[in-house]
């Protein structure tokens, strides 16, 4: 089976829905389960489930669903990455509030950015270079 994750949020909690698709025997299956993330507990009501003759009749279910999920401003997400919504904690030590912050990153997305990053710099540095030379070319011209 297939899962789709979509999460929005509310001023305390956060609202999901998952949708969890695939072939059952001969038949083909929709369940779509209605949640809330409130704090660190996780709670997900009964499934909806709805079953189809054919593949292309669930998949198309599922693009409408995804589709009006998407334009109501949900946003997908993977199940890991709203497993831990709070990324600040605090706490009392020897009579002295402390705080911590951690931040959940895809460790792929992160690698993926610094080497765009790095390529725009080393980019814009060789322009950069290049228009100084062109300038330096042109002042010994007018002298």
């Amino acid at each position: 089976m297939k899962e789709l994750y979509f999460t929005s949020p509310r001023r305390r909690s956060l609202r999901t829905i998952r949708l969890e698709y695939g072939q059952v025997g001969k038949k083909f299956v929709l369940r779509t389960f209605e949640g809330n993330i409130i704090g660190r507990r996780v709670s997900e009501g009964s499934p909806k489930e709805e079953v189809f003759d054919d593949e292309k009749e669930l998949l198309k279910k599922v693009y409408e669903t995804k589709k009006g999920l998407l334009e109501g401003r949900w946003i997908v997400k993977n199940k890991q990455s709203f497993s831990k919504p709070s990324f600040l904690k605090t706490e009392i030590i020897d009579g002295k509030v402390s705080f911590e912050f951690s931040v959940d990153i895809d460790p792929v997305k992160l690698d993926e950015r610094k080497t765009k990053i790095e390529e725009d710099f080393v980019g814009n540095l060789g322009k950069e270079i290049e228009t100084n030379i062109r300038k330096g070319d042109r002042k010994k011209e007018e002298l």
